[in-house]
């Protein structure tokens, strides 16, 4: 058994030095292929993270005056919490707000000013229901009517090219991620079914002189394996090179690149699976295609 499993493997390795012009442009477009589907794949996650800190674009910033008492942020913390389409309100005093600037920002940046430049002032959230653009302006219009704040901000800009462009950050790159698992799959389809017609004689003498279904797919199911491993293993690796480069030069890449080794071992994965399958497919058709002709 060991020994017929040697022969078949080193049939396989035999197969990819003898049919070098076959595998070699076939190897080469699955890499492409591969980088491709890696690159649209890591788009598509950065897509999601993006689209899972959109709440956070629902945000609304109210400044008060910075003589207000404590009885009357008291009073408009209320008011606010009863307010249409708030769902938390949060009072940031100004020395809370000046700390979390300075952890996020040099110091630099507030040597030129003697007192505290930041004004105390509420941040509130929006609920569920409300976390659009037009909610948003319409509240942020709204708060700033009730005269108790100096100046009410909101992202409303950034929230109305995220909703307008969320449809498209997720529908193209599916598609294109999609396009690509089937053209690797006719690829691979092609690359195998080049090979059984260059063996073919040793393929049907295979099969007059007894040998098994497992006898005769198992070569070629192990070299488009291989093919898949290899093209998008190499894929990979430069996929992975090219995006360490670039989050050494911008921090906040690399503040988000968690979780890439694992998409990119998925696509690994995913390509291999793929080849393994589809050539398997290939030679059954082809075995199947040998016998109906006898028959």
């Amino acid at each position: 058994m060991f020994g017929q499993l040697r022969y078949l493997i080193s049939e396989s390795f035999r197969g990819w030095k003898q049919h070098r012009t076959v595998i070699l442009p076939s190897l080469l477009t699955i890499f492409l292929c591969s980088l491709l589907l890696a690159s649209s794949l890591t788009v598509l996650g950065a897509v999601f993270r993006v689209l899972s800190a959109e709440g956070t674009l629902y945000t609304v910033e109210a400044f008060l005056p910075e003589n207000v008492g404590a009885d009357s942020v008291a009073v408009i913390k209320s008011r606010m919490e009863h307010f249409r389409g708030i769902e938390t309100v949060e009072f940031v005093s100004a020395d809370s707000a000046l700390a979390d600037f300075r952890r996020h920002f040099p110091g630099e940046m507030l040597d030129l000013v003697d007192d505290n430049p930041i004004p105390p002032f509420f941040r509130m959230t929006l609920v569920k229901e409300s976390r659009n653009p037009a909610d948003l302006e319409e509240i942020v219009s709204a708060i700033s009517r009730e005269g108790f704040f100096d100046e009410v901000q909101a992202p409303v800009d950034w929230a109305t090219r995220v909703s307008e462009w969320k449809f498209r950050m997720v529908f193209w790159p599916v598609c294109l991620s999609l396009l690509l698992l089937v053209t690797l799959s006719l690829i691979i389809c092609n690359s195998v079914r080049l090979s059984l017609l260059s063996r073919r004689l040793l393929v049907e003498n295979m099969k007059y002189a007894g040998g098994s279904p497992f006898f005769i797919e198992f070569p070629f199911v192990l070299e488009g394996m291989m093919q898949g491993l290899v093209g998008s293993g190499l894929a990979v690796v430069l996929l992975l090179a090219v995006v360490k480069s670039v989050a050494q030069a911008i921090p906040l890449v690399a503040a988000n690149i968690g979780g890439l080794g694992n998409l990119l071992c998925l696509v690994v994965l995913m390509v291999t699976l793929v080849s393994a399958y589809f050539s398997y497919r290939t030679v059954q058709d082809f075995l199947l295609a040998k016998r109906n002709e006898r028959d």
